[in-house]
């Protein structure tokens, strides 16, 4: 799920939509080596399309994946940031890995409490909200 996450920050900031394995293995502080190997298991899910020499793009089932883990990892952000009174570049080290966790039962009451809102501390945009019931 981070490389799915990582996949789809990164190529928003793409014309192509195309993110290369060294943009990835730096974001992650992995070797690169590591990602091709990821990048191939990934691809042989459907979740990403493998362009030789150019990158990665995630496919609709990546996508919708990689913007409902991010989803959890900003609403959380909101919450450690309103609630806990953390500064936003705390937030994100402290979270990493609760949204990979956090059911979407207790994500949907996080949301509602913090009065839905549609970005993060960082002034990012949350991707898509969580379903209400």
């Amino acid at each position: 799920e981070d490389y799915l996450e990582f996949i789809y920050v990164l190529s928003e900031e793409s014309s192509k939509g195309l993110v290369k394995i060294k943009e990835i293995s730096s974001a992650l502080g992995v070797f690169p080596s590591t990602v091709t190997e990821t990048m191939q298991r990934l691809s042989e899910k459907g979740l990403v399309i493998r362009v030789d020499y150019e990158g990665v793009r995630l496919t609709e089932t990546g996508r919708a994946m990689a913007k409902a883990v991010l989803s959890k990892h900003r609403i959380l952000e909101c919450f450690f940031y309103q609630y806990l009174g953390m500064a936003p570049e705390e937030v994100v080290n402290e979270i990493c890995g609760i949204e990979h966790h956090i059911s979407d039962r207790v994500l949907m009451r996080l949301y509602e409490k913090l009065g839905k809102p549609k970005c993060c501390p960082h002034g990012k945009p949350i991707p898509i909200c969580p379903q209400e019931e």
